[in-house]
């Protein structure tokens, strides 16, 4: 009953506080009492917290050997299940962590704006579905708060309602309903074939399947799905437009957790589903190189802030996936890919939680995220360039932070790869793995260089002058806490990182680890030093040649010299597919039409011709005759009644005449379609009814 209780409080109490605080803070933005503003903000911070103690707390009392599991059988017509163990038990807390930073961050990021009540009512429903998704035991409840979680982040891509930000909505509203509506012909195919969603049992039963054919086209319709919120190439489209547009609190969020809900699903596509199948793992892992790769060119261009720490999260989604392939592919050691994988997520969760809230603040003080306008901004701020450097040299994987073990590991897995078969593919994966760890530092170090190097902008200078404080202090111990557990995390990794990834790797069903990943080996450390001679080559040769252009002796600025016309959204998703099959709908409907208006056609003149011949009109048609009838009569009113009274009520008379005219006209378009309404009703009523005889049939 206490498991069931702790549950139900991670998922429903962030949703309905999220409420109660909307309300408080509508309250407060309608009235001059700003009691009601403040309570709605402590709400909002303070259900982040107590979410954060829920979850430590019943994750140790899960992790001590206690059942904590609640299955609610009716809800949703087939019933939801959750379990906190393993896997669930780490991504719960530092869900639950990030969002709790955030939020308070989130206090001095959104002070002085209009919807901020809304912000903060969608991040506690966000952060509700987000945990159901980690809770979840089967696809059915996976699916549903994957679904709630992507309509309730929507609003965080849209808050600011500027244009940028609504084509940014656009674009990841198209994606996540795809995405979903791909990843549900899944789910139907998974149950038809296999008669359970239970991660558990699909394990056994897909292994057991002898026809692998449905499993396949079941098993990419669910990639495609989960890899379209983790971010893979090509489905990636979303996470360059939609970070730099949203809140930094929010693109905290969007980037370091709910990118992490796709992998979630991910990892038990190869850890449960395709179990060691070859196969699967070799397109997954050539799916990886080229995210790896799109996204860290992409960073490599980008002359914007957030826009460069979106597409490294595409980078490293690569990373990850790298990880996820390597699971199927190797026969042995598999842990490795496995440890690999789940590490460099919680990771990159850190990591980006770090530097988004540091470009907040940048673009908080500055209201800009052009390279040329914030330079030289960490001048002179020690803090700000120590919490930068924590997460940038631990995403670049530098030795002594923790990005730095996960990178060695998944670099180790595809080495394995390629020594286990020999093939000459997994040797150009490495490399292109290596190349892309380069890229990373690469990017990284422009943004350093910007930041803390080059000579303030006149912008920076006048903030300078204007403001002695850029941040709260409180604000600073809230970022310092993630900063400090990547440094700790990558200093003792086998006290920390070894008991994380042995903790969650029971997401996976292969073997457990037979002994603890030793990081600091000449191996280990020879990869890393390759990486960082990649990134410091293109730094110097590709960064501050291509990148920069000198405006005068004293001023250089940054240039984004990728061509506009290869941006993939632009390019092919936008005017071709979308073209194509909007083209293909307006004809195959037009068709649709043209048949309809035919049979119609035949039908009153030989079923319904008798029927008209001893009646006037059809009953619909009489029907519609009284109403226009009694429209007309009431117009003709309202046209006598202007002829005798002018000026101002004139006007108002005619206008209410113009509607009546409108009814009326509405009436007859209606009468019109009638038939046509009726007929396509029956038709996808009879659809409907052909696909349930054709699911039960035997």
């Amino acid at each position: 009953m206490k498991g069931e209780i702790g549950l139900l409080l991670l998922v429903l109490l962030p949703m309905f506080g999220g409420l109660v605080s909307r309300m408080l803070n509508g309250a407060g933005e309608r009235s001059r009492h700003k009691g009601w503003l403040r309570g709605g903000e402590v709400l909002f911070f303070g259900i982040t917290a107590l979410t954060l103690v829920t979850a430590i707390i019943y994750g140790v009392y899960a992790q001590n050997g206690h059942e904590v599991a609640l299955s609610i059988p009716e809800i949703c017509g087939r019933g939801i299940g959750f379990r906190m163990e393993g896997f669930r038990v780490v991504y719960v807390i530092l869900a639950a962590f990030a969002w709790t930073v955030s939020s308070l961050f989130a206090l001095w990021y959104t002070k002085g704006e209009e919807n901020r009540g809304r912000y903060y009512f969608y991040t506690l429903l966000t952060l509700g579905a987000t945990l159901g998704v980690f809770l979840s035991v089967d696809l059915y409840t996976t699916f549903i708060f994957f679904e709630i979680m992507s309509l309730a982040s929507y609003v965080w891509v849209i808050q600011e309602e500027d244009a940028e930000a609504v084509r940014a909505s656009q674009t990841y509203l198209a994606v996540a309903i795809i995405g979903g509506l791909v990843m549900l012909m899944g789910i139907f195919m998974i149950y038809n074939s296999f008669g359970t969603l239970q991660y558990d049992e699909l394990t056994n039963l897909s292994a057991a399947a002898s026809d692998k054919t449905v499993l396949y086209a079941a098993g990419f319709c669910l990639l495609f799905g989960f890899g379209a919120k983790a971010g893979s190439f090509p489905l990636h489209i979303w996470l360059p437009k939609a970070h730099p547009v949203a809140p930094a609190p929010a693109s905290a969020l969007l980037s370091g957790i709910l990118t992490k809900a796709g992998m979630y699903g991910v990892l038990l596509l190869t850890g449960r589903l395709f179990l060691g199948d070859v196969l699967f793992g070799q397109i997954l892992l050539f799916l990886a190189v080229c995210t790896m790769l799109v996204g860290a060119v992409l960073a490599l261009f980008s002359i914007d802030m957030k826009h460069i720490l979106a597409c490294s999260s595409v980078s490293q989604i690569g990373f990850m996936l790298v990880g996820a392939g390597a699971m199927c592919i190797l026969e042995e050691e598999q842990w490795l890919a496995v440890q690999g994988a789940i590490l460099h997520m919680v990771n990159h969760s850190l990591f980006k939680l770090v530097l988004f809230l540091l470009a907040g603040v940048i673009v908080k003080n500055l209201e800009s995220r052009d390279l040329n306008v914030i330079r030289g901004f960490g001048v002179g701020k020690p803090w700000f360039m120590a919490l930068y450097l924590c997460a940038a040299l631990g995403i670049a994987g530098i030795p002594g932070f923790s990005g730095f073990v996960s990178k060695s590991m998944l670099h180790e897995a595809i080495v394995l790869c390629y020594h286990e078969s020999g093939m000459i593919v997994y040797k150009v994966a490495e490399i292109l793995f290596l190349i892309a760890g380069g890229c990373t530092l690469a990017y990284m170090l422009k943004l350093f260089m910007v930041l803390f190097v080059a000579k303030p902008s006149k912008e920076v200078q006048s903030f300078n002058r204007k403001h002695k404080t850029y941040l709260p202090v409180a604000m600073k111990l809230a970022l310092s806490i993630p900063a400090a557990l990547i440094v700790i995390l990558g200093s003792f990794p086998k006290d920390t990182m070894s008991r994380i990834a042995a903790t969650a790797a029971s997401i996976t069903a292969y073997e457990e680890a037979p002994e603890a990943f030793e990081v600091f080996t000449l191996e280990n450390m020879k990869g890393g030093l390759i990486s960082v001679c990649i990134g410091l080559l293109l730094y110097w040769c590709f960064v501050r040649i291509v990148i920069t252009k000198k405006v005068s002796a004293k001023e250089t600025r940054y240039v984004n010299r990728f061509p506009k016309r290869l941006d993939m959204e632009n390019l092919i998703y936008r005017p071709i597919l979308m073209g194509f099959l909007l083209g293909l709908c307006k004809k195959l409907f037009g068709l649709l039409d043209k048949l309809t208006e035919m049979l119609v056609t035949a039908v009153r003149r030989t079923i319904l011709k008798p029927v008209c011949e001893t009646t006037s009109v059809p009953l619909s048609r009489a029907i519609a005759n009284v109403i226009g009838r009694i429209c007309n009569g009431i117009a003709g009113f309202a046209r006598k009644f202007s002829h005798k009274h002018q000026g101002a009520g004139k006007d108002y008379v005619e206008s209410v005449n113009r509607g009546f005219d409108d009814v009326s006209e509405t009436v007859k378009l209606v009468s019109r379609s009638l038939s046509y309404g009726l007929l396509t009703f029956c038709v996808g009523l009879l659809t409907m009814v052909l696909y349930l005889l054709y699911c039960l049939r035997g």
